[in-house]
């Protein structure tokens, strides 16, 4: 139980709100990854051979550009050495097209994500501003409203409800349509009513 209960603790992490620490650099949470997502393989500049890399790890090319490699060889030579190097360009191109294509609609799905309107507040205007979902940081308050979609991870603080309750729908992680309900189970819900983000430097 005792070696139970430190390797739960060692598992916590303090969390500390962003409101204190808005537009500096370094801030205590600074160490936590941000929220944006990157599922391209390849960047621009290394997309060639990146790729080249990928279509040499597959035994089938290796083999075939031995064969057409053994054409350049007098003693072995059955046909011309540059026709044997047709085919295997042709398929190398047409691979690295569709590899490329690929790609790029991941690209594109991941900058639509990541450019996502959402709520933040922000202690410099003293109300929520609109921000992307790349700009959610780890301290961050973020409103959200009806049948919006969560732009990360969040922490029931507050809700319109009286008593605290909101129903989420996470049909996109776990197949499940049913709502399920959750609830605001911090101390300071006591006064739902008087909910005020001005001068918030809570730590969780």
């Amino acid at each position: 139980h005792f070696v139970w209960k430190q390797q739960r603790d060692s598992d916590l992490r303090t969390l500390v709100s962003n409101l204190p620490y808005q537009g500096l650099t370094k801030t205590t949470n600074r160490y936590f990854p941000g929220n944006s997502i990157k599922t391209t393989k390849y960047s621009f500049w290394f997309f060639i051979p990146m790729n080249l890399y990928e279509q040499f790890h597959r035994f089938a090319n290796i083999y075939f550009v031995g064969l057409a490699l053994l054409n350049f060889l007098p003693a072995v030579e059955a046909f011309q050495p540059e026709v044997a190097l047709i085919p295997i360009c042709v398929i190398f191109s047409l691979t690295a097209l569709k590899d490329g294509w690929e790609d790029y609609r991941r690209y594109r799905s991941d900058r639509r994500i990541n450019h996502t309107p959402c709520l933040i507040y922000s202690r410099k205007e003293g109300d929520f501003v609109e921000r992307r979902w790349k700009d959610v940081r780890v301290g961050d308050f973020v409103k959200v409203v009806s049948n919006e979609i969560l732009p990360a991870d969040l922490l029931l603080l507050h809700t319109s409800n009286p008593n605290g309750v909101c129903h989420i729908e996470t049909a996109t992680l776990d197949g499940e349509t049913n709502l399920k309900q959750r609830q605001v189970k911090l101390f300071h819900y006591e006064r739902p009513h008087c909910f005020i983000m001005k001068g918030i430097t809570v730590s969780l």
